[in-house]
């Protein structure tokens, strides 16, 4: 188990395919290297944890050599969905369970990730350039809810004002590009396709964090257990949202979105297969430049846990 101070120092480090294919160890250094040109190098006694993302070929003397330094290899398929771990996934941490099990925090914890993202969504109402009187309620009326999530009493209450403030912030926030109202999975329209799939891509890079530390998935604070569902994700994934719905909106708006890119069948959305890659890329990207402040908040939120703190970590946007 590292020790508070080796949290602390470690680093994550992030390797598409491309960057794997020349990746090297030199004098105790890990060596990023482009068409034979160095892109980065870091001291292997920094790394917590290397995340490959996509197909990549490595060798064993390569890995035995990682694995002395401590550092763990997670594979991550092209949608960010976790594979598998080379080194210490820490599945054994069992006192880190034993605390998830008990749950003597979990209310304290599902008040605060609701409010953290009521949070966001607050500031990206506020962003809005073109505020009318309409707009303005909304603010004030989602500044109110932002109040009561902390003084919740009762589980289906949270649940209410979660999805009253939700509704609230999808019509407001993408009403210039012509939003219907959010339903998951059923692909009815672009906007609700684009977001199953930054959303997913966005679960899996979080469920690959939760994994380095040992964190039982399946159980969860505010998404209660149900069959083969990975409630921790789900709960840790609810501040990190704003993230995909800034994206899609600014995809929007840069005109990234095309009408070519998609089809229908059967009254349902799907990406061309030519551009599956092009919209992988777009929210890939967006998740990697936030890919540090995920890292630090589930390491601080495993702190919170050991410690059984009665305070865990927020995210802001901005």
């Amino acid at each position: 188990m590292l020790s508070a101070p080796d949290f602390m120092e470690k680093q994550l480090v992030v390797i598409t395919s491309d960057q794997l294919k020349n990746l090297s160890l030199k004098n105790d250094n890990l060596v990023v290297k482009e068409d034979g040109k160095i892109l980065n190098q870091l001291s292997c006694y920094k790394i917590f944890a290397i995340f490959a993302i996509w197909e990549f070929t490595i060798t064993t003397k390569l890995i035995d050599r990682l694995l002395e330094y401590g550092v763990c290899i997670y594979y991550l398929k092209r949608n960010m969905k976790p594979r598998f771990i080379i080194g210490n996934s820490l599945e054994w941490n069992y006192t880190l369970r034993e605390r998830q099990y008990k749950g003597r925090r979990d209310w304290l914890y599902a008040r605060s990730l609701v409010n953290n993202k009521v949070h966001n969504q607050l500031t990206l109402m506020r962003a809005i350039r073109n505020k009318d009187s309409k707009l303005r309620d909304i603010i004030k009326n989602t500044q109110e809810m932002l109040l009561k999530t902390m003084k919740a009493e009762w589980e289906d209450s949270l649940r209410g004002m979660e999805g009253n403030v939700s509704k609230m912030f999808f019509k407001t926030y993408f009403h210039t590009i012509g939003w219907y109202k959010r339903l998951p999975r059923t692909r009815v329209d672009k906007i609700n396709f684009l977001m199953d799939i930054g959303y997913t891509y966005l679960f899996n890079f979080i469920e690959a964090n939760l994994n380095l530390y040992g964190f039982d998935v399946y159980r969860g604070v505010y998404h209660k257990q149900f069959y083969e569902r990975k409630s921790l994700v789900c709960d840790i994934q609810e501040p990190f949202r704003c993230i995909i719905d800034a994206k899609i909106l600014k995809m929007f708006n840069l005109g990234q979105v095309r009408d070519k890119d998609f089809k229908m069948k059967k009254w349902e959305y799907s990406l061309e297969w030519k551009s599956i890659n092009r919209y992988t890329r777009l929210f890939m990207e967006e998740i990697l430049l936030h890919k540090e402040d995920i890292y630090r908040y589930v390491k601080r939120y495993y702190r919170a846990v050991m410690k059984d703190a009665s305070v865990i970590p927020s995210y802001f946007i901005w």
